[in-house]
């Protein structure tokens, strides 16, 4: 959790958090209107149930689990845990007082499992996409926009930072958490400075400038609220 005195998410829309599984247990189907989501850090063995479908998981994928997807999180090693880090709207579902929650008895060992699920976004596909996009934009930033349409208060990008390189400051209003899934860098956010390296989240809130530079090259997976402010015609963008 947010560990800046007084709070208790990472920004007013967004959180995020780590969770770790261990060997052979299984955390209890349920669903709710919070939107949802989870970047794994270790795999072996870890998988999500989606609707009453195991999803097995692989290091840096993401998986989406939509308002009212039923999952479960489990771990079939029984050796080591497994772990990930979750990113979530509940702040802003929480704000609106439409929080809502269940849970059901499922059985996972008996469930089919599913190797082309549209809310798994594997990080080999990643890779692949980011390898084939050129295309720098204003701010000196190779990004591309991940499939997170299931999940329309958030926006995925991921955002390739090549060796010795410094995206554009600017800032906007929309809140942005910044996942390390690779290398290692600093993200200047206002006047302080963030080393980053694999696993590590950086918060970024709204109207806040901010940048990117890394000497050894790295990758960040980018979770934004701009759907909710673009909804509304709230969304502006400024270059520092």
């Amino acid at each position: 959790a947010n560990p800046a005195p007084g709070k208790r998410t990472s920004l007013s829309t967004l959180h995020c958090s780590y969770q770790m599984v261990g060997p052979g247990q299984f955390a209890r189907a349920h669903r709710h209107t919070v939107n949802a989501g989870r970047f794994i850090l270790e795999s072996d063995g870890a998988y999500t149930t989606l609707d009453g479908e195991k999803v097995f998981m692989d290091e840096n994928d993401l998986i989406l689990t939509p308002n009212w997807v039923w999952h479960g999180l489990g771990n079939e090693s029984e050796s080591h845990s497994v772990s990930w880090i979750d990113f979530l709207d509940d702040p802003l579902v929480s704000h609106l007082q439409t929080i809502f929650f269940e849970v059901r008895d499922e059985q996972s060992s008996s469930l089919p499992t599913q190797d082309n699920s549209p809310l798994h976004i594997k990080w080999a596909d990643v890779k692949r996409r980011l390898a084939r996009q050129s295309n720098i934009d204003s701010l000196g930033r190779h990004r591309i926009e991940l499939p997170s349409r299931p999940i329309p208060t958030m926006r995925l990008l991921a955002e390739d930072l090549p060796a010795g390189s410094q995206t554009g400051r600017s800032k906007s209003t929309a809140n942005r958490l910044f996942l390390a899934a690779d290398g290692a860098g600093v993200t200047a956010v206002d006047d302080n400075f963030f080393d980053w390296t694999r696993g590590d989240v950086v918060a970024v809130p709204a109207w806040t400038p901010f940048h990117h530079e890394t000497s050894s090259g790295g990758i960040l997976v980018e979770i934004n609220d701009e759907p909710v402010k673009e909804a509304f015609g709230w969304y502006r963008t400024q270059r520092i």
